[in-house]
């Protein structure tokens, strides 16, 4: 699964903004903004809903692009259909 710190860098990175910008832009404060986002990026933290809220609002995207789970491995996708299959009418 797609975790949230590498969804994090790549909005960042799309955005053409530092770790440093971000985190000021999301208000930290200047001397440790860049060790924050560093945190969230490498998965050290994880941010409470507020802040992914923020973050969400910063970069321009929907707050679902950090809290909805994204498939990246064969087995996930396995297990997904496997319960999409089997709970089908229940999800629709």
């Amino acid at each position: 699964m797609i975790t949230f710190g590498r969804k994090l860098k790549h909005l960042r990175q799309k955005n053409h903004l530092t770790q440093k910008e971000l985190g000021m832009a999301v208000g930290f404060p200047d001397s440790c903004a860049d060790v924050r986002i560093a945190q969230y990026e490498s998965d050290v933290r994880t941010p409470k809903e507020d802040l992914m809220k923020l973050f969400a609002s910063t970069l321009g995207v929907p707050v679902e692009l950090f809290t909805v789970p994204v498939l990246s491995e064969p087995r996930e996708y396995e297990a997904a259909e496997y319960w999409r299959y089997e709970l089908g009418a229940e999800l629709d």
